[in-house]
């Protein structure tokens, strides 16, 4: 039991410790403070895991040796968040980060760069960050774990759950938006057929084509609502202080940028659509 308390409370230490490295480091390129964490609080879970993972795998048999624990450090470490970006998409269709354009990348999850700074980390938390770490757990009183351990469990879940909320709401919106493409996309192909091989049935086709692009148009104009909600700041008083709708869709680039793409990728096929349509009724 007291070694399940200690893995439990040294996850939670090094998510909160990986949380203060991610926030600082994106809140000074973009220049503003920003929270990238999956939680609202002050946690990047994956962080935590890959800490427990490398303290179990690694640092009792390797802690001597800093080839074996860059190495292995990099695989686990990789592999961690590999697992991690794989997993988050398939629940809630969507990424945390994106590697697409970086050098030697695997399908966007893990790339080189980051790999490197993967190995660099294990080495210099197995040999300066855990031992300061463990050394101040020893000297901490179980009473006092116990208590600690109760409070951050009771915050973590509770925000844990507040977190999947506002994900599952992102996910809502990614499938309303892609499901609006694969209806334009089938009227889009409809109507390329029909003007460029049945003539005699073009205007029925237009007229037809016409009200549902009418139609698929206030769809489009809807999701723009949603995604506004997402993207948009909203004033709550008059000194013009602002909160967010949902802080993990502004503070994470990689759904603002997905979602502005499939948005145009929407505007450009009805842009398309209307094309054909003109086409087909200046045939007639």
């Amino acid at each position: 039991m007291d070694t399940l308390v200690k893995y439990i409370l040294l996850f939670f230490f090094y998510s909160a410790a990986g949380w203060c490295l991610e926030t600082t480091y994106c809140s000074i390129g973009e220049k503003r403070f920003v929270n990238r964490g999956f939680l609202t609080g002050p946690m990047c879970p994956i962080y935590g895991t890959a800490a427990l993972v490398l303290i179990i795998v690694i640092y009792n048999p390797f802690r001597d040796n800093p080839l074996a624990v860059f190495l292995l450090g990099i695989i686990l470490c990789d592999i961690v968040e590999y697992a991690t970006s794989f997993i988050m998409e398939k629940l809630f269709s969507a990424r945390w980060w994106d590697y697409t354009y970086e050098f030697m990348n695997i399908k966007g999850r893990i790339c080189l760069k980051h790999t490197l700074y993967w190995g660099v980390i294990s080495i210099v938390f197995v040999k300066t960050i855990h031992p300061a770490v463990e050394n101040l757990y020893s000297k901490l009183e179980g009473s006092y774990l116990n208590i600690i351990l109760v409070a951050v469990l009771s915050v973590f879940v509770l925000d844990l759950i507040n977190a999947v909320r506002k994900a599952l709401d992102i996910r809502k919106l990614e499938r309303k938006i892609n499901n609006l493409i694969g209806v334009l996309s089938e009227e889009l192909s409809i109507i390329k057929s029909t003007v460029e091989d049945k003539y005699t049935l073009i205007q029925r086709v237009v007229v037809k084509q016409t009200d549902k692009l009418t139609q698929l148009k206030y769809q489009l104009d809807d999701l723009a609502e949603d995604v506004e909600k997402f993207l948009l700041f909203e004033k709550k008083s008059k000194d013009k202080e602002k909160s967010l709708s949902n802080r993990l869709f502004y503070n994470n680039p990689t759904f603002e940028r997905l979602t502005k793409n499939k948005l145009i990728k929407l505007k450009d096929i009805i842009d398309e659509i209307k094309s054909n349509i003109s086409e087909g009724e200046e045939r007639l």
